[in-house]
């Protein structure tokens, strides 16, 4: 009787396991689709952070719809709109932006992405950022991602110092064939 509950056991696993596998191999499987010439990238990156300095601080959001355009295959160049918030109050700027997609399995991708943004305001501040997220590709045409993100000023410094912040973006868009 054992015997025969540990096959059943062990049959039951089995199926589990393959539906597993196979539901897992249908999952994605667009990650290289994206980084194709003359396709249209429509994405926003949204951070949400605390910052502490010598001068104060708090949290922080920034939104930045962006609009991305493959030159080459793998190869992007686009822009976006910045929306940041933090207890200084707000300010609006512009990001063009060079972005490389590597493709690490059907599923998933490396985005690395530099960028500069320049914002408005008195003065208006220019800083350059390096972000590398990571883009799971659940269905075709759609993806999300998550990763790290450097930036820092070079604009001349207001006080004696430079801001260098590292911290962490979520993003999520789709892309359209060309």
């Amino acid at each position: 009787m054992r015997t025969t509950a540990r096959l059943g056991t062990l049959a039951a696993t089995g199926c589990v396991l393959l539906f597993a596998t196979s539901s897992a191999l249908a999952f994605g499987g667009s990650a290289g689709d994206l980084g194709q010439q003359g396709n249209f990238v429509i994405s926003n990156r949204a951070n949400l952070g605390f910052s502490q300095s010598f001068h104060g601080g708090g949290p922080t959001f920034d939104v930045a719809p962006e609009l991305d355009y493959f030159l080459a295959p793998k190869l992007a160049i686009g822009g976006a709109l910045i929306l940041h918030h933090d207890d200084g109050g707000s300010s609006f700027g512009v990001q063009p932006q060079a972005a490389y997609n590597v493709v690490l399995s059907a599923s998933w991708s490396f985005w690395p992405r530099l960028a500069v943004t320049l914002t408005a305001g008195a003065p208006g501040d220019v800083s350059v950022e390096l972000s590398a997220p990571f883009l799971i590709h659940p269905v075709q045409h759609f993806f999300f991602g998550f990763g790290p993100a450097l930036t820092t000023d070079v604009t001349p410094p207001r006080g004696g110092h430079v801001f260098d912040a590292l911290g962490s973006a979520f993003l999520i868009g789709g892309y359209f064939d060309s």
